[in-house]
């Protein structure tokens, strides 16, 4: 009762639509929660239960604030107003959801321009952001009361993340080694199509940001 039940058939319609045959699609709700590796038993305190990356993936806001009462993300647009915003989306809800909502307020203030790749037109936007918005979530140390941000100037995108780096220095396809932060949430936005594998945002924003 914990979880937004609405949530699991549309995982499941999101795994469909990347892989028809996906393994997770003949489980039940606690059996997929299971295999994910989000029910967990820990035998040092003979304890077993639900954790943290299973309440911010599927978990109702009040569960979400009830763990983690200082979890939030920022998207604002600033072209006009630089010190507050001209628009803003204010995002409590659980990481699917969360992502949905950021995917959403992009695509509402950033153009989609026309890229062809072969004879085939491609959504540069979506390329792009769906692994910077991904990322965003993916990666940020849940632990830190600091909001993470996403913010849309005349000029440029900025996302703000609490976290704790792995390394130190510029990030470029060269000199980046992947590291999952949170493996489980990392894991799970795999299975769903939302992010290729380890490391593919650096190499697709990198790719698809000049054209863009």
């Amino acid at each position: 009762e914990d979880f937004n039940q609405d949530l699991f058939p549309k995982i499941r319609n999101l795994i469909s639509s990347n892989n028809n045959n996906h393994p997770w699609l003949n489980l039940t709700n606690e059996q997929m929660l299971k295999t994910a590796g989000l029910w967990r038993i820990d035998s040092q305190k003979n304890e077993e239960g639900y954790t943290l990356a299973s309440a911010l993936l599927f978990g109702k806001v009040e569960v979400i604030q009830s763990i983690l009462p200082y979890y939030k993300i920022d998207a604002l647009l600033r072209r006009e107003d630089v010190d507050r915003y001209d628009d803003r989306e204010y995002i409590q809800v659980n990481l699917i959801e969360a992502y949905e909502k950021l995917m959403n307020f992009v695509a509402k203030h950033l153009p989609d321009k026309f890229h062809l790749i072969g004879d085939q037109r491609v959504s540069l936007r979506s390329k792009i952001f769906r692994e910077v918005t991904a990322n965003l979530l993916v990666h940020r140390e849940y632990m830190n009361a600091e909001p993470a941000r996403l913010i849309i100037y005349n000029d440029r995108v900025e996302t703000y993340n609490p976290n704790n780096p792995h390394s130190k220095g510029t990030i470029s396809p060269d000199n980046f080694t992947p590291f999952s932060k949170n493996p489980l949430i990392a894991k799970f936005f795999i299975q769903l199509g939302l992010v290729d594998e380890l490391g593919s945002g650096v190499l697709n924003v990198t790719k698809y940001l000049k054209s863009y």
